[in-house]
């Protein structure tokens, strides 16, 4: 489960829902980052939320589920201006949330990072007080913590789909974890 925006009462919401499908299932939250280290470890066996380039990145035989979590945007959000994209950055500090995987080629070659633990809702705290000037986020984060702050704008650099992932040897349990995985997004109102 991704950490960020994950309580405890989701945690349980999402269990149960997997018990009702006829799954035995034990959620714990962490960042992309992790959640992939742990996949190749063998401790966790899927991925709650994820994009398309997980099997790359995990290095893994992954299938995804059929349900579709959200389809995002990828964001820049930096001060009103002439910058319009991320190619246009030369000398700017550039705020990432610290374990998102989804704009890790999007930023590759460009070296004046600062990876943020606690995500967007830091991000845009560290850009009102001048620490960042631009950041990435994606669409869902933003809009959790109040959208585009004034005198600021998102410039769409990214627009991926998100999906639940399982390893490639639970692939005959893909009907039931669908199953849970409808349930919960129900449960949730999405």
């Amino acid at each position: 489960m991704p950490e960020i925006y994950i309580d405890q009462q989701k945690i349980e919401l999402y269990q149960k829902a997997m018990k009702d499908a006829g799954l035995c299932v034990l959620a714990t939250e962490m960042p992309q980052v992790r959640a992939i280290a742990a996949l190749r470890s063998g401790k966790i066996d899927g991925v709650f939320a994820a994009k398309n380039d997980l099997p790359d990145i995990a290095k893994l035989p992954m299938v995804p589920g059929d349900v579709l979590l959200g389809s995002l945007d990828g964001y820049l959000v930096m001060r009103e201006g002439p910058i319009e994209g991320i190619s246009d950055l030369s000398t700017e500090v550039l705020g990432v949330p610290l374990g998102a995987t989804w704009c890790s080629q999007i930023v590759d070659s460009y070296a004046n990072i600062v990876k943020v633990p606690r995500g967007t809702q830091m991000l845009q705290q560290m850009l009102a007080e001048g620490r960042i000037d631009a950041m990435l986020t994606d669409a869902y984060s933003l809009d959790l913590t109040g959208g585009v702050p004034d005198g600021y704008k998102a410039i769409t650099i990214d627009h991926f789909d998100v999906t639940s992932w399982l390893k490639a040897e639970f692939k005959d349990i893909r009907p039931l974890f669908d199953k849970g995985t409808s349930a919960f997004m129900a449960s949730v109102g999405r």
